[in-house]
């Protein structure tokens, strides 16, 4: 798997990751409302809420799976090419060139083994014909010979 490929797949596990988190953590949670809030406390759905200490492991295991996620995610980062790495338009041209040439090679040598194909198909044709052609006079020199 390339690189960009494998930093596209954390971050996007990343992201589910806190997603999901989200959502338990507003699952679970006690809400209380605010001390001195006029706003009234309105939680949408049942809540299954867990005790503040189930809670706390909670928020730690998120926590340490986030910091683990973000180092896999920092150390892709670190091994992706920079630009230094990558090569100057005329290295690309040059490669560009020299497989252009390569692929021109290739069609032409594939174009001369379809022309000698052809070839040894007219030539199998033609001999199949000989054959066929000795074959049918041969059978009809031995019926001669075989009549009274």
């Amino acid at each position: 798997m390339d690189l960009l490929t494998q930093l596209d797949g954390d971050i996007d596990l990343l992201l589910k990751i806190m997603s999901s988190s989200v959502a338990f953590i507003s699952r679970k949670a006690q809400h209380t409302p605010l001390p001195s809030s006029s706003i009234p406390l309105s939680v949408l759905g049942k809540t299954e809420a867990i005790s503040p200490t189930e809670m706390d492991e909670a928020i730690a295991e998120l926590v340490s799976d986030l910091i683990e996620k973000a180092d896999s995610i920092r150390s892709i980062i670190h091994h992706l090419p920079t630009a230094q790495d990558l090569a100057t338009d005329t290295q690309l041209q040059t490669q560009l060139d020299q497989i252009q040439y390569d692929m021109q090679r290739a069609n032409h040598e594939y174009e001369q083994a379809v022309h000698m194909a052809n070839e040894l198909r007219k030539e199998v044709k033609a001999l199949l014909q000989v054959v066929a052609d000795t074959h049918s006079a041969s059978r009809a020199w031995l019926v001669h010979e075989l009549q009274p």
